[in-house]
């Protein structure tokens, strides 16, 4: 009987192909295009830079915990990608609206706070929740065309000088630094 078992486990595995991660920018693109349902409740990773620093939010049972924001560069309308490695590149593609974003949160993610963009290795699992981002206050007044911020996330009131994008947000997410 065990015998049978481990015959059936084996031929099962040789069958089933482990399941692989799906690229973060493919998925983004695919959020972007709103078409992420494709990838709801797969593992997304890549690699990216926090040029937003760490967030702390708050959860249900009132603790924080940190989350990121992820660039993972900026993207025309073709898809192009095109890494961000500076604060002004990314001020750049903030005001023209290109940056192509996911949030992260996690339990462990790092809280590393800096005086320049780290580059992030990360995974989480999309499972269709999504996060308003605010853009650099130095992005104010860009070019046409934002996506303002996820909906039901509206800012009360009015006066709000700085843009929004809504993100997909990766849970269950690590992040770990590269060098």
């Amino acid at each position: 009987m065990c015998r049978a078992i481990c015959v059936l486990a084996a031929a099962f595995a040789v069958v089933v192909p482990p399941r692989a991660d799906v690229d973060a920018v493919t998925f983004a693109l695919a959020f972007r295009a709103g078409n992420a349902d494709q990838y709801k409740n797969k593992q997304v990773s890549g690699v990216g830079t926090s040029f937003h620093g760490p967030i702390r939010e708050r959860i249900g049972d009132g603790s924080t915990r940190t989350s990121l924001v992820i660039t993972l560069g900026a993207a025309d309308p073709d898809g192009k990608l095109t890494l961000l490695k500076t604060w002004d590149e990314f001020v750049g593609a903030e005001r023209a609206h290109t940056t192509l974003v996911v949030a992260l949160s996690g339990p462990d993610l790092p809280a590393q706070a800096a005086d320049h963009p780290i580059l992030y290795q990360f995974s989480g699992v999309y499972d269709g929740q999504v996060r308003t981002v605010a853009r650099a206050p130095q992005a104010a007044g860009g070019e046409a065309g934002d996506t303002g911020p996820c909906p039901g996330e509206q800012p009360r009131g009015t006066g709000q000088s700085a843009g929004f994008s809504c993100a997909p947000l990766l849970t269950g997410a690590t992040a770990t630094p590269k060098q």
